[in-house]
């Protein structure tokens, strides 16, 4: 094979791409569950591009009784900026520890090109969940940005002491704290980085070590 000047070998171009985060939210969401409300997670698949299937790539936390969660779990994928590179994200309210996710219920579906998240405008595109119930499932937000090549990371510690009582019963347990961290956007919203781990029964919490980028 012939080489070229400048260290170039024909036939070994690399494909432009970049690391982009794409964070998730969800709006008014299909409440399924009777004495209570959903316990929403998203499923991300990429689409391959020979067989055309949807294969899973990455899940999201479960976040409990919330409507319009806001998952603290980002999703990190090459974007190649000449492919059309489908994304498919399925929204199920969890009923149970398992992976399985026939045993949970489904809320609706959205499909989107990376491209297109990329390309919007604050990167943001907001889709309608689909499925075959009829009415409303509520709204997927999602939000993307480019990864910087900096490895510099931050860590953080916290704890508190002393806060105030939040449960009713507050005879017989103390609150149960964590904390929420967000990131201000460009178009003056606000994505979630981290949430903390939830301790139990405790007015005075010491959270994990954590780090962000």
């Amino acid at each position: 094979m012939a080489h070229l000047g400048g260290g170039f070998q024909a036939g070994t171009a690399v494909i432009p791409c970049s690391k982009v985060e794409i964070s998730i939210s969800c709006r008014k969401l299909r409440d399924l569950d009777v004495f209570s409300k959903s316990d929403p997670m998203c499923v991300v698949y990429t689409q391959d591009v020979k067989s055309q299937r949807y294969v899973e790539y990455e899940r999201t936390e479960t976040i409990q009784d919330n409507l319009n969660p806001e998952f603290a779990k980002k999703v990190v994928i090459d974007y190649f900026f000449e492919e059309a590179q489908r994304l498919k994200f399925e929204v199920y309210d969890v009923d149970s520890p398992s992976r399985n996710l026939q045993q949970h219920d489904f809320i609706g579906w959205a499909e989107v090109t990376l491209g297109e998240i990329v390309g919007a405008v604050g990167g943001c595109v907001v889709k309608k969940l689909r499925s075959n119930l009829q009415g409303e499932n509520g709204d997927i937000v999602l939000r993307a940005e480019e990864l910087g090549s900096s490895k510099e990371i931050a860590v953080f510690h916290f704890k508190a002491s002393h806060l105030d009582q939040k449960n009713w019963w507050g005879l017989f347990g103390k609150s149960d704290p964590f904390l929420t961290f967000y990131r201000a956007n460009e178009d003056n919203t606000y994505t979630v980085v981290h949430r903390t781990e939830v301790i139990k029964n405790t007015l005075n919490p010491d959270w994990k070590t954590f780090s962000l980028p």
